[in-house]
């Protein structure tokens, strides 16, 4: 008797640890990497043409072959940390301030604006024809005319900001102080602040998709927040490190969730309010990522533009 209950037992641990198994696969693999983005600040993808800053400018890639990543051109805008391609123009955050650019030839690039910022300044959004700035001073809102002036438009707070993301009139700002603050920006002569998050303390990225804010936080891991009621946000579910490491850079699509940091991890966050981690490459990490099909797009500092592919748990 003591034998059958033991080989029950068994049986149905073995069972448990291979439906443990199957819930959590996924892989993160290497593709490929290159020195030659120098040491890389932030990432983008555009029409298969990868965007890397540096402490020169940008670094353009042709990434159509991914194994293959082929340098074809360069923007010098000096130390660069922010970028955002948007219908061919890129907006980038330079040593020279906010630098306007025509990349609807990555090879041969054209400059077509400048307008200085002094402070330190991180990331940039673009909606309309309004740019956002995360910087040391909050949120800068700057327009661009059909002419391609530039011009300021507000200022929003006085403490620093890390991240910023905008939708349907409201940004979101990562400030590190105050956590998620939600901004109207439906007149963005006037930016009006919503509210701060709770428990969102430590932001220091911010990225949306569809009716989720995804949250870096550094060694606090990541939050996700709801914002169907987009002037509302809701934190409902959240994933923290259990290895001191930090999370600097987030980038999800529903189902997926990446993050750059000390490593790359992958989350399945198709149930948010249960976040968890299906995949992860340890070997390297990054400041920034973007994702393109299968394939992420890692700025890795001193080791330049990592590229890695992705495949998801088919078992949830």
């Amino acid at each position: 008797m003591r034998n059958m209950q033991a080989l029950l037992l068994g049986g149905w641990l073995a069972l448990i640890c291979c439906s443990c198994a199957r819930h959590r696969q996924g892989t993160l693999s290497l593709v490929s990497y290159s020195k030659q983005a120098g040491v890389g600040y932030s990432v983008c993808v555009d029409k298969d043409h990868a965007y890397v800053t540096n402490n020169d400018g940008v670094v353009i890639f042709d990434v159509h072959e991914p194994k293959h990543p082929r340098r074809v051109g360069m923007i010098p805008t000096g130390e660069t940390f922010g970028i955002c391609i948007e219908n061919d123009v890129a907006h980038i955050l330079g040593g020279r301030g906010l630098v306007i650019a025509d990349v609807r030839d990555p090879a041969n690039p054209k400059t077509l604006q400048e307008y200085g910022i002094e402070e330190y300044k991180q990331r940039v959004q673009v909606e309309g024809s309004y740019v956002y700035i995360a910087s040391d001073s909050g949120l800068k809102i700057l327009h661009v005319s059909d002419s391609g002036k530039i011009s300021p438009t507000a200022q929003f707070g006085d403490r620093r900001a890390r991240g910023v993301d905008v939708c349907d009139g409201i940004a979101y700002l990562a400030a590190p102080d105050n956590g998620v603050e939600v901004i109207d920006v439906t007149n963005p002569a006037s930016p009006q602040k919503i509210n701060a998050v709770a428990g969102t303390e430590g932001a220091c990225d911010v990225h949306i998709h569809d009716a989720y804010l995804y949250v870096a936080r550094h060694e606090a891991g990541i939050a996700i927040l709801n914002i169907s009621n987009k002037k509302s946000p809701k934190l409902i579910g959240s994933f923290h490190y259990d290895d001191g490491r930090e999370a600097k850079a987030v980038w999800g699509d529903g189902k997926y969730l990446f993050i750059a940091g000390n490593r790359i991890k992958m989350l399945d966050v198709s149930e948010p309010t249960r976040p968890y981690e299906i995949g992860e490459y340890s070997k390297r990490g990054g400041h920034d990522l973007c994702v393109d099909g299968k394939f992420v797009y890692v700025a890795s500092g001193r080791k330049g533009l990592l590229i890695l592919q992705f495949n998801g748990n088919q078992e949830r």
